[in-house]
């Protein structure tokens, strides 16, 4: 085998390797980060997303599976009214879990939004939320919201230009 050949094998070698190794390092990166969203966001909550509970709920639960510090817990009407539930960002307190009453009877809507908004040791940043729905023929608040959703379609002009 001439000099060149060798080379030619020896580079080849060299690239699959090379592009192997990049290849695992990317994959590596994209679980981690898939799997680091899966650690911040609650692991239980109450009520459960698109609950439909009997009674109107006594408090608000969140837990999660690390420590986080919860940035906020606001609560919504499916109008987007906010309900204050007297939620205080408290920057000591880091827990894996947390507890908030609704002390008071809450006003009339369709279902109910709860906003949420934490952050871990490394500063990493998730929100979300859940709905949840209660009283005599309520219904899941995503069989709600799928029937707001339009049939209508747009019609554009035939030049094909665009907004």
């Amino acid at each position: 085998m001439s000099l060149k050949q060798v080379l030619a094998v020896n580079f080849r070698q060299f690239l699959v390797t090379t592009s192997g190794l990049v290849l695992t390092v990317l994959l590596s990166m994209n679980a981690y980060s898939q799997h680091s969203h899966g650690i911040l966001t609650p692991g239980v909550t109450f009520p459960q997303d698109d609950a439909v509970l009997t009674d109107p709920p006594q408090m608000i639960t969140m837990s999660f599976r690390v420590d986080v510090q919860l940035l906020k817990l606001a609560l919504y009407t499916a109008e987007e009214e906010w309900i204050n539930i007297g939620f205080q960002y408290d920057p000591s307190r880091l827990s894996h879990s947390f507890v908030y009453l609704i002390p008071f009877e809450l006003p009339a809507s369709d279902y109910y939004i709860a906003r949420w908004a934490v952050t871990d040791e490394r500063r990493r940043l998730i929100n979300g939320e859940f709905k949840f729905a209660f009283g005599a023929g309520a219904l899941p608040p995503s069989e709600i919201i799928a029937g707001r959703v339009s049939d209508l379609e747009e019609l554009l002009p035939e030049t094909g230009s665009y907004r």
